[in-house]
């Protein structure tokens, strides 16, 4: 049995994990009111207003994709965030008389009440007072972690040298395309295949991870019966494009990595002219299972 992906990152970066047998999170797989939220409000359907929403949601690393949007929704000029008693105990911060509740998500009750550093008193915060939370990621553990995970997930992640820039790299796997890259040596249960580029950097690498497993994690590729995610393959080209730059970037700019992969968002949204609808939700979800791939090394199951 493995760990699941979970929907929630709990505050300050500790991970709320279970079991994939037990099935998605509740609200999972029914983004309908985040999609229509973003279908209705236009704020974030031009190509700035968009990467304006990305960038917010990539600052506040410590909460999950979905509950950073809330946050946004709520507060758009929150910087920092946290609980009353994070706020007391590690930071030594009161809240104000009038401070005003941010309500999100959390994996073990209703909600979480979370404030901004605006709402709060006491003494300044230090570069020292943040550095737990301020360091950047490992690009090499990053990929090693998320490689080592996705192989238990039974998604082989494979490096390709003279990959044509057409090329397919992520693929669902069927006897035929198997038999194809037979050469890979892949496991008979392995389900995807990723291919990298062998010349690339580590740090462009885990943003080219990121981007493809996006496609199988926004349910591009189509899905199997071991599949948590939905199953989206008949999305318009452009929403694809877009899902999966988008997910690439949140999850390389949450882990503070100077190489991002802002390259495949601009080729999407070249101009600011209204972007299509696609699934903001399908997005988040993506982001935080990728989040979770990388997070940790996962034991593999027993037989």
């Amino acid at each position: 049995m493995t760990e699941q992906l979970s929907l929630f990152q709990a505050p300050e970066g500790r991970a709320i994990e279970g079991l994939i047998a037990a099935g998605p999170v509740p609200g999972e797989s029914d983004g309908g009111a985040v999609d229509e939220l973003f279908r209705r409000d236009r704020r974030w359907r031009s190509r700035s207003g968009f990467l304006a929403l990305l960038e917010f949601i990539a600052r506040l690393r410590a909460y999950s994709p979905l509950n950073a949007f809330l946050i946004h929704l709520q507060d758009p000029a929150a910087t920092r965030v946290a609980t009353a008693r994070m706020w007391a105990r590690k930071y030594q911060r009161r809240l104000l008389p009038e401070a005003r509740p941010i309500v999100i998500l959390a994996p073990m009750s209703p909600v979480l009440f979370v404030f901004d550093i605006r709402d709060t008193e006491g003494p300044p915060l230090t570069p020292n007072t943040l550095s737990a939370t301020a360091l950047e990621a490992r690009p090499a553990r990053l990929l090693d972690t998320a490689r080592h995970n996705c192989g238990i997930q039974r998604m082989a992640v494979r490096e390709a040298t003279g990959l044509a820039p057409s090329a397919e790299r992520a693929i669902r796997l069927t006897p035929a395309l198997r038999r194809k890259h037979a050469e890979l040596g892949l496991e008979p249960n392995t389900r995807y295949l990723v291919l990298l580029d062998a010349g690339l950097s580590v740090e462009t690498k885990y943003a080219s991870l990121s981007l493809e497993l996006g496609r199988i994690f926004c349910g591009h590729l189509g899905i199997d019966r071991e599949a948590w995610w939905p199953d989206r393959k008949d999305l318009d080209c452009e929403c694809i494009e877009i899902e999966a730059a988008a997910v690439a970037q949140l999850v390389c700019r949450r882990k503070g990595l100077a190489a991002t992969p802002e390259g495949f968002l601009a080729a999407c949204i070249k101009n600011d002219q209204e972007l299509p609808a696609f699934s903001l939700n399908a997005i988040f979800q993506a982001a935080g299972h990728i989040e979770a791939l990388s997070r940790r090394l996962w034991k593999k199951p027993r037989n």
